[in-house]
């Protein structure tokens, strides 16, 4: 009776944390904005009809909108190359960013650059129909992509008061286990896949032990909205974290499986393989606190 009791725990704590990742993904950083009368571009405030839009203070990224206008139709391939409509939602049923590229490339529909660096490193931009349907997101542009890299600002960007430190690692606060000074990568997987890449961060503390060659444990902070993290990179539920053999008094194991499963924190795949058969995994928590480890793959 205890076994099947204690299964049944498992299984519903399990279950519990599927449906809040899947509403953590889904609705839980958005917004709905309907009904506005218009939107800016240019400068000016146009008229619209219909609108239906979502967006959230998460970050830059998550708006879409779909609305209708009585604009001129003036056909044009300025933009026809940059504008990449960003998936929405499934339930935002209204948007389908795959459709809207098609469209944008055979010349169906044409690429507006409403706003540029508003707010800074993030396009805005409408696909106008010539029937007067209308679709508008926000995307990272070249100025956003350097910025968020910590590479030198292209020509052309002006740079504003963003206080985000560069990426890169710092000299670990704590190190034990005798392996001495590590040189930690933190990187994330994106959604896409290909190669991980580094994030933001400040504050990095890191222990190992010698005993343990392919363990790390971490914590850090990083500047980087969850918005953008859910947006950019693969999240995971395969997350099995052991607390650290050295001290760390930052890391408790499950403290950070219980915010996961709270909806508190989000786990990300960071890199795979960092040694063979292990993976690193990537807890971030809602206040920008966050924490790594190496674990090893379930299969």
């Amino acid at each position: 009776m205890n076994g099947k009791l204690m299964v049944g725990g498992i299984v519903a704590v399990a279950l519990a944390a599927g449906a809040g990742l899947w509403y953590s993904q889904t609705y839980a950083y958005y917004e709905q904005q309907d009904g506005l009368e218009e939107v800016l571009a240019f400068g000016d405030a146009f008229p619209v009809s219909n609108y239906r839009g979502i967006d959230a203070d998460t970050s830059p990224l998550k708006l879409r909108a779909c609305f209708t206008v009585d604009w001129d139709y003036a056909p044009s391939e300025t933009y026809k190359t940059e504008a990449e409509p960003l998936t929405a939602p499934s339930w935002f049923d209204c948007f389908d960013a795959e459709a809207i590229s098609k469209d944008i490339a055979a010349d169906n529909a044409i690429a507006i650059l409403a706003e540029k660096n508003q707010p800074f490193g993030f396009s805005r931009y409408i696909a106008q129909y010539p029937d007067g349907n209308a679709f508008m997101w926000r995307q990272i542009n070249e100025c956003g992509r350097a910025q968020f890299d910590g590479d030198d600002l292209p020509d052309g960007c002006e740079e504003v008061a963003m206080a985000i430190p560069k990426p890169g690692v710092k000299t670990p606060g704590v190190v034990s286990g005798g392996i001495g000074p590590m040189d930690v990568k933190i990187a994330l997987t994106p959604v896409h896949g290909g190669v991980p890449e580094e994030i933001l961060l400040d504050g990095l503390s890191a222990t190992s032990d010698n005993a343990i060659p392919e363990s790390l444990w971490a914590c850090f902070e990083t500047p980087l909205s969850m918005g953008l993290l859910t947006e950019s990179y693969e999240v995971t539920e395969d997350v099995a974290p052991t607390n650290p053999v050295s001290n760390l008094p930052c890391f408790d194991a499950e403290n950070v499986v219980a915010a996961i499963a709270g909806g508190e924190a989000v786990a990300f795949v960071g890199e795979r393989d960092v040694w063979p058969g292990v993976d690193r995994v990537v807890a971030v928590y809602q206040d920008g606190r966050a924490v790594a480890w190496n674990q090893r793959r379930a299969n």
